[in-house]
C-alpha cells in the first residue's frame, strides 16, 4: 500500500509536502483497542504558594494569563485544577493561611487559592478540582506533632475546607488529597472518606498519598485503607520502575505531581516526553504539573518551575512559557473521559526513540494522536533520573481501523523544542489526507505532533505584553489601608507564618488597617518544623544598600523575651541577613540571622554584630523601627532614637527585606517603607561594548539590582551560554584544562555547549561543564576564567544564574571563604 506523507523537507522555514511511494508496517489505530479513561491534564498552585504575586497583577493583565491557563481552546487549556489546602507553614516558595489557624477560628476569604478556582471555573466550568494539604495547624494535632493520631480532628478540618468551597464559593472538589510527601495512614484514610460522606460529598474522590509507591503496600495489607481509597497518586514516578502492585488495585494511576522543571523549552520537552511516557509505559491515565503558574520571586525555591510565569505584577510583564503550547497539544485535543488506546493499537514505543498515545471519542468518531520523540539530552524533567537511550529521526506510517470510520483528513499541530531558538511552538500545518485510512509523517528529533480529527484548537494571543521590568521599584510603601481584610499585602511574600490584614487594636482611628502575624502555634509542618520565628518579605534576592522602615506593636501577652525584628539582606527564610530586633523589655541587636523560636529546643545562638538595651520600653504602644545598610555599614533606630550608626557588617550579603519575631505572637505592623539608600543605584558601564574574541572574566557583581552590560548572560536552552547586549557565544578555546573562554559567533560547535542543571542553576550553586570539564574561576586572583576539573584546588566550579540580571554568580547566599560575589564578565582582567 502507498501511503500519504507529512514530510519534514530543509527550506528557508519548516516545510510540508504530501509524497507518496512510502512503503513499511504501519502503526495501527484500533478503536476497538479502547483502555482506561483519560483523566486529564493539570496544573498545581501551591507547595507551596507558588501563585502568590499573581493575584497583585492588575487587569487586563491578571485575566490573560488566567486565560492563558484555563480557557478552553485558547492556552495550556488545563482539565484540572490542583490547589494547596493552607496549613500556615513553609511548603516550599511561601506558606499559606489556613482557613482555621485554631479550632475556634474559621474564615473562607484567605488566600488566595479560593479565588483561583472561582476563576478556573469560569473560564472551563468542566475543570477537575483537587485539593491537598502540606502542613496542618497545631491544633489539629492536639499538640502531638501528628495530624493523624487524632482523625476525627483532621477530618472535622477537611469537611470545613471542603464546606467552603462549596457554601461559600459553589465550587465542587472533585478530589481531596491526604498530606503532601508526608506519611499517611489507614485509619484516618477511612475516618476521612466517612467523614466526607456524612458531611455530603460522597463524590469527592480520595487521591493517596501524594508520595511514593509504598502507598500500594499498605494498601495491600489493609483492606479498608485500600477501599476508601479512589485514585493512587506518585510524585514524579519513574516510567522505569516496576509499579505492578500499585497497578493490581485496578485504580486509575496518576503522577498526580509531576515536572518541577524550568518553564524554558527544555522544560516543555520534559513535559512533553512524560505525559505521553506517563501512558505507554506505566498507563498513568493523568499528569498535574508543579507548578501552574510561576508568581513568586527569584530567591525563594524552584525558580520558575512551571508552566507559565508571572513574577512583575508591578510592570504586568509574564512570560507565555514553552510548556503552556506542550500541555496545549494534548489538552486542546482531548477531554476527561475519552478513552486512551492501549499499546499496540493507536499507543506505543517509536522505533527510533519517542512515544505516541491515541485517544478516542467513546460516543463518537473523534480521535486524537501524539507524537513526541525528544533526544536524551533535552528530555530529563528535574526528576527522577533517565537511563541512556538515543533518538533519531523517522518515519512513521499510520493505518486507521474501520472502527475509527473512514477519514478523508487530519489535522495537524507541530512544536521543536530542539530546533531553535527561536523554537517552533504549537504551529498549525496543512492537514494530510489520507489513502485507504493511512498517512505517514516524518519525525524529526525534538518534533511533537498532534494529528487529530478535531477541527478545534488556536495558538490564542492576548495581544501586547507589557515590557519586563525585574527590578522591584522603589521607593516603595504601604500602610496596608486598602487590602481587604484577611488578606497579604501586595508584594509581600509570608516564609514562616502567615501575616494578614485586620483592623488594628490599639489607635485604630490612626492606624486603620494592620499586618497581623496569626499563627498562634506551632504548625504540624511540611518542611520546616520549628526553626526561626514568623517573617514575610518583600523585594529582591540583590538587594544590598536599602533603608527599611516599619511601625510594629507587641501585643501585652508577648513575654519579655519577645521580640521584633526588621531585616535587609536576607535569604528566604533568613538564615543570612543583617536583622535588628528588639524585645520586649527594651533589649535590642544587630544580627547576621533572623531570631530562632524562643521555642526551639536547641536554641542555637545567632550571631550578634552589636547589642544594647534602650531603656523603657512599652508594649501594646506602637513603636517605629528602621534600619539601613550601605555596603559594609548599617544603622539602626527605634522611635527616632539612633541605636547603631555605620556599624561595621560584612558586604557580602545580598536579599530582601524583611520583618518578624521570634515566636507566634499577634504582633501588628503598620507604615511599612523601602527606599534606596547610599549612592550604589545608577548602572556603572566597566568596560567597553564586547566584541569577538574578548576573553571571559570575573570580576564584582553589580548590586541591588543594577544589570551591567558586561554581566548580562543567558543560559540558551540548547545550553549556550549567550552575552546578551554582543549577542556573541562563550567558547572554549579548546576542551583541555586551564584553556581560557572567549567571545564567539554562535554556532553548533561542541565546545560552545555548556552543559548546566537548567533548574537548579537558578536556585543552587551548580557545575556549568564543557565536555568532561568545569568553567572555573581562580578563588585567589580572580580574573580569567578556565576550564578545570570539577572542585579542582584553588578554584570555584559552582555558579549561579540570577536571573532579574541575567548574572551568573559563584554565589547565591554569602560564602565567607570567596570574599564578595563574583559574576562572570566581558571586561578585561584590571
Amino acid at each position: 500500500m502507498e501511503y500519504p506523507v507529512l514530510a519534514l523537507l530543509l527550506c528557508t522555514s519548516l516545510c510540508w509536502s504530501a509524497v507518496s511511494g512510502l512503503n513499511g508496517a504501519a502503526i495501527e489505530v484500533d478503536k476497538k483497542g479502547a483502555s482506561l479513561t483519560f483523566d486529564g491534564i493539570g496544573g498545581l498552585s501551591g507547595g507551596g504558594a507558588t501563585s502568590r504575586l499573581l493575584i497583585d497583577y492588575k487587569e487586563p493583565q491578571r485575566g490573560q494569563i488566567l486565560d492563558y491557563l484555563f480557557k478552553p481552546n485558547f492556552g495550556a487549556s488545563l482539565q484540572i485544577l490542583k490547589v494547596e489546602i493552607g496549613g500556615d507553614s513553609q511548603s516550599t516558595d511561601g506558606t499559606e493561611s489556613s482557613h482555621m489557624h485554631s479550632a475556634d477560628d474559621l474564615d473562607y476569604h484567605r488566600g488566595y487559592e479560593w479565588w483561583l478556582m472561582v476563576e478556573a471555573k469560569k473560564r472551563n466550568p468542566d475543570i477537575k478540582l483537587y485539593g491537598l494539604a502540606w502542613a496542618y495547624p497545631g491544633w489539629v494535632g492536639n499538640g502531638s506533632g501528628s495530624p493523624f493520631l487524632y482523625p476525627n480532628l483532621t477530618s472535622s478540618y477537611i469537611v470545613k475546607w471542603l464546606e467552603g468551597a462549596k457554601k461559600v464559593y459553589d465550587l465542587d472538589i472533585d478530589y481531596i488529597g491526604i498530606w503532601n510527601e508526608r506519611s499517611s495512614s489507614g485509619p484516618y484514610v477511612v475516618n476521612l472518606r466517612n467523614a466526607i460522606n456524612k458531611a455530603g460529598f460522597p463524590n469527592t474522590l480520595i487521591v493517596a498519598k501524594d508520595g511514593g509507591a509504598d502507598i500500594c503496600n499498605s494498601m495491600a495489607n489493609d483492606k479498608a485503607y485500600a477501599d476508601a481509597v479512589s485514585v493512587i497518586g506518585l510524585h514524579y514516578p519513574s516510567d522505569f520502575s516496576n509499579f505492578s502492585l500499585c497497578h493490581s488495585f485496578n485504580k486509575p494511576f496518576w503522577a498526580s505531581e509531576e515536572s518541577s522543571s524550568y518553564d524554558d523549552a527544555n522544560g516543555a520537552a520534559c513535559w512533553a516526553r512524560v505525559i505521553n511516557s506517563h501512558w505507554v509505559l506505566q498507563q498513568m491515565t493523568s499528569s498535574i504539573m508543579w507548578n501552574l503558574v510561576g508568581s513568586y520571586y527569584h530567591g525563594t525555591n524552584w525558580y520558575a518551575s512551571s508552566m507559565l510565569t508571572a513574577v512583575q505584577p508591578w510592570s504586568g510583564h509574564y512570560w507565555v512559557a514553552p510548556v503552556v503550547w506542550a500541555t496545549a497539544h494534548v489538552t486542546q485535543f482531548t477531554k476527561v473521559g475519552w478513552k486512551y488506546l492501549k499499546n499496540g493499537a493507536g499507543s506505543g514505543e517509536l522505533t527510533k526513540g519517542g512515544y505516541y498515545a491515541t485517544w478516542v471519542d467513546p460516543n463518537g468518531k473523534d480521535f486524537t494522536m501524539v507524537i513526541v520523540k525528544i533526544s536524551h539530552e533535552h528530555a530529563p524533567c528535574t526528576r527522577p533520573g533517565l537511563p541512556d537511550y538515543d533518538s533519531f529521526a523517522e518515519e512513521v506510517m499510520v493505518q486507521l481501523d474501520e472502527s475509527l470510520g473512514k477519514v478523508e483528513s487530519l489535522n495537524v499541530w507541530y512544536s521543536n523544542f530542539e530546533d531553535g531558538p527561536p523554537y517552533t511552538q504549537f504551529v498549525k500545518k496543512d492537514p494530510i489526507h489520507l489513502v485507504g485510512n493511512a498517512f505517514s509523517v516524518a519525525i524529526p528529533v525534538g518534533g511533537y505532533f498532534t494529528i487529530t480529527t478535531l477541527a478545534g484548537g488556536e495558538k490564542g494571543s492576548a495581544g501586547d505584553i507589557p515590557e519586563s521590568s525585574p527590578r522591584f521599584p522603589l521607593p516603595y510603601s504601604d500602610n496596608f489601608d486598602s487590602v481587604i481584610e484577611s488578606q497579604e499585602a501586595p508584594f509581600f511574600a509570608d516564609q514562616i507564618g502567615t501575616f494578614e490584614v485586620h483592623p488594628a487594636t490599639v489607635d485604630a482611628a490612626t492606624h486603620k488597617g494592620v499586618m497581623t502575624q496569626m499563627v498562634p502555634e506551632l504548625p504540624i509542618g511540611w518542611s520546616d518544623h520549628g526553626s526561626r520565628g514568623p517573617m514575610t518579605i518583600l523585594g529582591m534576592r540583590e538587594w544590598q544598600d536599602v533603608t527599611a522602615q516599619v511601625e510594629f506593636l507587641m501585643p501585652v501577652s508577648a513575654p519579655a523575651t519577645a521580640t521584633v525584628c526588621l531585616a535587609t539582606r536576607s535569604d528566604q527564610m533568613w538564615n543570612n541577613g543583617v536583622v535588628f530586633c528588639v524585645d520586649a523589655a527594651g533589649n535590642y541587636n544587630l544580627t547576621t540571622a533572623g531570631p530562632f523560636l524562643i521555642t526551639y529546643d536547641r536554641q542555637p545562638a545567632v550571631p550578634v554584630v552589636f547589642s544594647g538595651q534602650v531603656g523603657d520600653f512599652e508594649v501594646n504602644t506602637w513603636h517605629h523601627l528602621s534600619l539601613t545598610t550601605i555596603d559594609g555599614k548599617a544603622t539602626g533606630s527605634l522611635d527616632g532614637k539612633v541605636l547603631f550608626n555605620n556599624k561595621a557588617i560584612r558586604n557580602i550579603d545580598t536579599g530582601f527585606v524583611a520583618f518578624g519575631t521570634n515566636g507566634w505572637f499577634s504582633v501588628q505592623y503598620d507604615n511599612f517603607k523601602v527606599d534606596p539608600a547610599g549612592s550604589n543605584w545608577s548602572p556603572k558601564s566597566a568596560c567597553g561594548a564586547a566584541k569577538a574574541g574578548d576573553v571571559l572574566t570575573v570580576r564584582n557583581c553589580t548590586t541591588n539590582g543594577l544589570a551591567s552590560d558586561d554581566q548580562m548572560f543567558e543560559l540558551v536552552p540548547n545550553y549556550q551560554l549567550r552575552h546578551i547586549p554582543s549577542g556573541l557565544c562563550a567558547m572554549a578555546k579548546s576542551m583541555v584544562i586551564g584553556v581560557s573562554i572567549t567571545l564567539e559567533k554562535c554556532s553548533d560547535s561542541d565546545r560552545q555547549v555548556f552543559l548546566n542543571d537548567y533548574t537548579n542553576i537558578r536556585n543552587h550553586l551548580e557545575p556549568v561543564r564543557v565536555g568532561s570539564l568545569s568553567l572555573a574561576g581562580s578563588e585567589k586572583t580572580g580574573g580569567e576564567v578556565s576550564l578545570q576539573k570539577e572542585h579542582a584546588p584553588g578554584y570555584y566550579t559552582f555558579w549561579s544564574f540570577f536571573p532579574n540580571t541575567h548574572q551568573l554568580r559563584n554565589q547565591y547566599t554569602a560564602i565567607t571563604a570567596l570574599g564578595y560575589p563574583q559574576c562572570l564578565s566581558t571586561c578585561p582582567v584590571e
